[in-house]
């Protein structure tokens, strides 16, 4: 065991929520979380930072570690802390417990020295997000695009990727992010009923390489059910977005852009309350960096 391990891993964006069908898809985003484990030998408590928002819980990260342990073996017989930093808000929308989980357990094995088992760290981080209470289903899609980066179709409730989707390079990512959160554990997946033919249709449009189309339609019927504001991505869509909706839960709302489409839609979020992000759309496993 070498004690100390560091890893990375990245945010995403919904392209369908999977609460009305148990079938979701995410896109990996450019933002990061970083996790640092440190372990020592003996049996104690693992604790838990996350420096870039303190009053965040630390109850996820906690999990992962303890989870990470167990798989490999080492349960009751190390203790130590895990420390995060982001530069993904919390709770809004953007897939920070997922990047929060991979970068979390990546860490430790780094720390254990362990072989990368990338589908086995997947699996800890979701049961780690149900288990603390901040992923109603453990967001398969989420935690997928999180560390494999890229575009993917999943079938969340049997933990499955269903389809790779291609994604032009040259597209860039606004990001309105209002000033509240939305925790995941206060809602109910039966509220969605009413939009599952609606996700249905977004499934499909998405799975025929019509990515834009499906995040707009999946915003906007979840937006509906959730009383969000539809107006922003609306107000993106005609100032030129390919697409653009309500990510995940929200509040975040998520536009696409091309270089000819970046100015106008980021002129018309700045009409809105709420911080901008520009962002890419990330390829690049989550890895461990010492």
């Amino acid at each position: 065991m070498k004690g100390t391990g560091q890893a990375l891993s990245h945010g995403a964006i919904s392209i369908l929520n999977a609460f009305p069908t148990g079938k979701g898809g995410a896109l990996g985003v450019d933002l990061w979380t970083r996790a640092k484990a440190t372990l020592r030998e003996g049996p104690g408590q693992i604790s838990g930072l996350i420096s870039s928002d303190p009053q965040e819980s630390n109850n996820l990260i906690v999990t992962v570690v303890k989870k990470t342990l167990e798989h490999y073996g080492y349960e009751r017989k190390l203790h130590g802390e895990v420390i995060t930093s982001s530069n993904i808000p919390t709770a809004v929308g953007l897939k920070s417990s997922s990047a929060a989980a991979n970068a979390a357990a990546l860490a430790t094995i780094s720390a254990l020295g362990e072989e990368q088992d990338d589908e086995a760290l997947v699996q800890i981080g979701i049961e780690a997000s149900i288990e603390s209470g901040v992923s109603l289903t453990g967001a398969y899609d989420d935690s997928f695009a999180s560390y494999h980066g890229g575009a993917v179709l999943t079938d969340n409730d049997r933990r499955k990727a269903e389809k790779i989707l291609k994604v032009p390079r040259d597209i860039r990512i606004l990001i309105l992010v209002p000033p509240r959160k939305t925790r995941t554990g206060q809602l109910d997946r039966t509220r969605f009923a009413p939009i599952r033919r609606i996700s249905e249709l977004a499934y499909s449009e998405a799975g025929n390489g019509h990515l834009w189309d499906a995040i707009t339609l999946n915003g906007l019927a979840v937006s509906s059910i959730l009383g969000e504001d539809p107006r922003p991505a609306l107000s993106a869509i005609e100032a030129g977005a390919l697409g653009a909706g309500l990510s995940g839960k929200g509040p975040a709302v998520t536009a696409i852009v091309d270089e000819n489409s970046l100015k106008p839609v980021r002129q018309v979020f700045e009409k809105f309350d709420g911080q901008i992000i520009e962002a890419n759309p990330n390829f690049t496993k989550a890895l461990i960096e010492t």
